[in-house]
């Protein structure tokens, strides 16, 4: 052999001891480490490391989370069309090979009908292992009722269900008594349901309704009594036509709860009791002309809701509301508000009713197109206390440079005595050089804080 042919065969040889190396640092960790790292992959994928080497060959059998998606087992990635058949079976197996008497996670995804007594099977299977985290998507295009099992489970802390299941609360009244963050999706949901499931988790802290609702049938009615929710998320959607007749009402005792967020096409009669800890809130209202549903109760929510030190809310039902009178919030530090058809006129209604505000966001927002004179800037005979004594931060989002925003800015800038920074952000449409000629306008602006910034974003 030559001297270079030597040093050929000497550098390859180098390189594959390396890379053996590598590999070997890989398949030398733990199986506890090894199947953390895979965790993070879809149960499928973990499934096929058992080929790589006889090393992996049975590392899959110890996985603590099991992630079982049909849409997975396309064809081809990425394209539409009917999971391969096998799928049921792969569950099967996976649930019968893995060792442990414990696991993390149970996530399943049905895009298609199965067999019902396997689902149940396969529920169980997960609650009997002491599953602390439940995710359940079934689409069998009519209601599933859930194991009897999975109502009583002492290990279960996140459950979510993300279609329609048929949910029925235990005789005794209490119902996943240890589920900490609920998730559930509802079709035309019976009170029978919706005025027991809220009350009878004991756990509760974080909670997220997802319903439907219809013309047909009662008002729904949604009661939501824990001593422990801190988080509550309410979305509501009608079906069918935008006339609506739906209605619905809420009623919310939650002495711990910190955050409220309302998403709806119509917003129902809310009553609420004890929110004594309730720091943060989202009114996200869709409202309409058609709309019969009174926008007045956005109102009265907001009454009931003095304690919130940070607010932010939508066009939708206020914006046909507080352009006449907005409550007095005499805690809240932060408000962001889409203003929308009715215009910058609901401004200084808004800032007069809030003393302590120290950071105001103002988006304007439209479904619909306005004119200019609709957002008309009404500039009132007495400046709001909190411009001169607390307000901090302003930002402003959605601006085209016409003339009313300018003097919106004008004004705000005029009488912030204490404003450190005011954020400027232009609709998309703006081009580079009419933010520029917005800009130096701006800052030609006479400000009453020497230590306020301008930002453009």
């Amino acid at each position: 052999m030559s001297h270079s042919a030597l040093r050929v065969w000497k550098s390859k040889r180098f390189m594959q001891k390396q890379t053996e190396v590598k590999a070997d640092r890989i398949s030398a960790l733990p199986d506890s480490v090894l199947c953390h790292i895979l965790s993070y992959l879809p149960t499928k994928n973990v499934v096929a490391t058992s080929i790589l080497a006889r090393r992996w060959k049975l590392v899959w059998t110890s996985l603590q989370k099991l992630d079982f998606d049909d849409r997975q087992s396309r064809r081809l990635p990425g394209m539409m069309g009917d999971p391969m058949p096998g799928f049921e079976d792969f569950v099967q197996r996976v649930l019968t090979g893995t060792q442990p008497t414990n696991i993390t996670t149970f996530f399943l995804h049905c895009s298609r009908p199965v067999d019902l007594s396997s689902f149940h099977l396969w529920v169980c299977s997960a609650v009997r292992r002491n599953a602390r985290e439940i995710e359940l998507y079934l689409d069998q295009n009519h209601c599933i009722e859930l194991p009897e099992e999975l109502y009583a489970s002492p290990s279960v802390e996140v459950l979510k269900l993300m279609l329609d299941f048929l949910i029925k609360v235990p005789a005794g009244g209490t119902c996943f008594p240890n589920v900490k963050i609920l998730t559930v999706q509802l079709e035309s949901p019976e009170n029978t349901l919706t005025e027991k499931l809220f009350c009878s988790c004991p756990s509760l802290e974080e909670l997220s309704i997802q319903a439907y609702l219809n013309d047909e049938g009662p008002t729904t009615k949604f009661i939501i009594s824990s001593s422990t929710l801190k988080r509550c998320t309410l979305w509501v959607a009608t079906e069918g036509e935008i006339f609506t007749q739906a209605e619905y009402k809420v009623r919310i005792t939650a002495p711990s709860l910190e955050r409220l967020h309302i998403m709806s096409d119509i917003f129902g009669k809310f009553v609420v009791h004890d929110l004594n800890s309730l720091t943060d809130v989202i009114l996200d209202i869709v409202y309409g002309e058609w709309s019969r549903v009174d926008p007045n109760r956005s109102i009265q929510l907001l009454q009931q809701l003095n304690n919130t030190m940070s607010l932010t809310v939508s066009y939708g039902a206020l914006d046909h509301a507080y352009h006449k009178w907005f409550p007095a919030l005499s805690h809240l530090q932060h408000l962001e508000v889409a203003v929308g058809a009715i215009g910058w006129a609901v401004l200084p209604v808004i800032l007069s009713s809030l003393v302590h505000l120290q950071s105001l966001v103002l988006r304007k927002q439209s479904r619909f197109e306005v004119t200019e004179e609709q957002f008309g800037w009404i500039e009132g005979d007495i400046v709001p206390n909190y411009l001169l004594e607390h307000v901090k931060k302003i930002e402003i989002k959605g601006v085209e440079g016409d003339e009313e925003e300018l003097i919106l800015v004008e004004y705000l800038l005029k009488y912030s005595s204490v404003l450190e920074v005011m954020v400027i952000c232009f609709k998309g449409s703006v081009s580079k050089p009419e933010r520029r000629d917005i800009g130096r306008s701006i800052l030609q602006v006479q400000r009453a804080s020497n230590r306020c910034k301008l930002e453009l974003v």
